[in-house]
């Protein structure tokens, strides 16, 4: 065998001539598949496999139908006002949780509950995570969607919610089928993004409209009113012995004088009834001229407490007996006025020959105190 023999066997062994791996440009679906297993491993130590990557145009009005039972709803805030949406079903989810708190995706299948909000703030920093990696690695395609400055902001109770909080224009879906933790266990994740990025007004267009602009952002301000039934007075010991099942009568009349009070101010009243079976109130504007010293006179009046179920519920007013006048002697016990001597018997008053002072019984035992009960019969103080 010749040299160049030698050589040409050598550079077929070395790969000469042969064609260069194929290797696939940047994708969204690529760009979402590196983000999702780097940041599970960087954030967590998650060994997260994404096995699927589906993107689709959609609209609102479907999103709600998409999203798998007891998922995770995570509203994502964009710029320009821009919103997203991150849905984790719930075997991603518990996947997640179990990571953090256990160190491994546990082999026990799930439970199947609503998550709650501890399980979004666990939740939360993946997702952003996930985001931010996306951000970077989407960058390299030709044409890149609009995906960056997105992160997590609030959670979302209910799928119903995806049509208020939303606009209707077109959105971006991906649908990621994973695998999370060294078992495999089988997840699924969206991410929906606005299709075209929303376009800022400029400062011409809404200089000319400022006043209605600010009045409408003031007037969808949360205005929040709280609702006041009645007010009693207990003293500190009545308060502390309070039990459940304990009654605290509301007398008739406060069901026509209820409370619409904002920042503790009174803005006006109302009239407790019912409407088609629920609870309601009807607000009733205030007379002018009523304060709120003639409002505290009403609501913690004396009288208030005298419908209290009884001492016996307030071991501090055991000793007091019942207020509530229920209790005391008929006037038919107190002696006749027959009994009485007749006005005629009376000395007369005339010329003023009252007896003198010296003619009255003295006042024995009071130098020495006594005819007074001592002070240690009094109950004490406390």
């Amino acid at each position: 065998m010749s040299d160049a023999d030698i050589i040409s066997a050598m550079r077929r062994k070395a790969g000469v001539g042969r064609p260069p791996p194929d290797v696939q440009p940047m994708s969204p679906a690529k760009a979402l598949r590196l983000a999702m297993a780097k940041a599970a491993e960087d954030t967590i130590g998650l060994v997260l496999q994404v096995t699927e990557v589906v993107e689709e145009r959609s609209a609102i009005s479907r999103l709600p139908g998409q999203v798998p039972d007891n998922a995770l709803l995570s509203l994502l805030e964009g710029p320009n006002n821009a919103y997203g949406l991150a849905v984790w079903d719930k075997n991603a989810v518990s996947a997640i949780v179990e990571q953090q708190t256990t160190g491994k995706v546990l082999n026990l299948p799930p439970e199947d509950r609503p998550p709650t909000s501890t399980d979004a703030v666990m939740c939360s920093e993946l997702c952003n995570q996930v985001l931010r990696q996306f951000e970077t690695h989407v960058a390299e395609v030709a044409d890149p969607p609009e995906v960056a400055g997105f992160h997590v902001a609030a959670q979302l109770r209910e799928a119903r919610s995806i049509a208020i909080a939303f606009d209707d224009v077109p959105y971006r879906l991906y649908r990621v089928s994973v695998k999370l933790g060294r078992g495999g266990r089988e997840g699924e994740v969206f991410f929906v993004f606005p299709y075209a990025a929303p376009k800022p007004k400029t400062l011409d267009e809404g200089a000319g409209d400022f006043s209605s602009t600010f009045q409408n952002v003031v007037m969808k301000s949360e205005a929040r009113l709280d609702t006041v039934l009645h007010r009693v007075r207990l003293t500190l010991a009545d308060v502390t012995s309070l039990t459940e099942g304990m009654m605290i009568p509301i007398p008739r009349e406060a069901l026509s004088r209820v409370e619409l009070r904002a920042d503790d101010r009174l803005v006006s009243r109302a009239r407790l009834g019912q409407i088609n079976g629920k609870r309601a109130v009807r607000v009733v504007l205030c007379v002018e001229g009523e304060d709120e010293e003639d409002l505290n006179g009403d609501m913690f009046g004396a009288g208030d407490m005298g419908g209290l179920s009884g001492p016996s519920d307030f071991p501090a007013l055991s000793g007091m007996g019942d207020m509530a006048g229920d209790d005391l002697p008929d006037l038919g016990d107190l002696p006749a006025m027959g009994d009485l001597p007749a006005m005629g018997d009376l000395p007369p008053l005339g010329g003023g020959d009252l007896p003198p002072l010296g003619d009255l019984p003295p006042l024995g035992g009071m130098d020495d105190g006594e005819g007074f009960p001592a002070m240690g019969e009094l109950p004490p103080l406390e």
